[in-house]
């Protein structure tokens, strides 16, 4: 069974900064789009309806890009710079804006993201419960089809 693609934009000054991401991403089946402004964020959203964000831009552009979709149900992440890597700051959980919310070590990111990524397939993807088809024979029995 194929599974549909979850779709996942980078927002940053440049695609080649995201390079890991964007192969991590890869790897796990994903289609990535890039954005290097809020603005333009913004439109390819409209257009493909992101399940998820992250953002290696200047804060501002992260925080201006949320303000920008109004109420989604995607979740955004931040990678906040310090002297060797990044904390990821989680800015929206499915929508919910999670200000506040603990950071993540660039180290721990990749597993934090997987599971993401587990609960986007689950939520959008997986396959609709089937119910037992219920039919009636001549006497008025029930009988469950398989």
């Amino acid at each position: 069974m194929s599974q549909e693609a979850v779709r996942v934009l980078l927002l940053g000054e440049c695609a080649r900064g995201s390079s890991n991401l964007l192969w991590h991403l890869g790897q796990r089946g994903c289609r990535c789009w890039f954005a290097a402004s809020a603005e333009e964020a913004v439109v390819l959203f409209h257009e493909y309806k992101f399940h998820l964000i992250l953002s290696t831009s200047p804060v501002h552009q992260a925080t201006q890009m949320m303000s920008l979709l109004g109420r989604t149900n995607c979740s955004v992440f931040y990678a906040y710079p310090v002297e060797q890597g990044c904390w990821w700051l989680p800015l929206m959980n499915r929508g919910q804006k999670c200000f506040g919310a603990p950071a993540f070590r660039s180290s721990e990111f990749a597993d934090v993201l997987d599971q993401e990524l587990e609960r986007i397939r689950a939520r959008y993807f997986a396959a609709p419960k089937r119910f037992p088809e219920v039919a009636y024979d001549n006497a008025h029995a029930l009988e469950i089809a398989s």
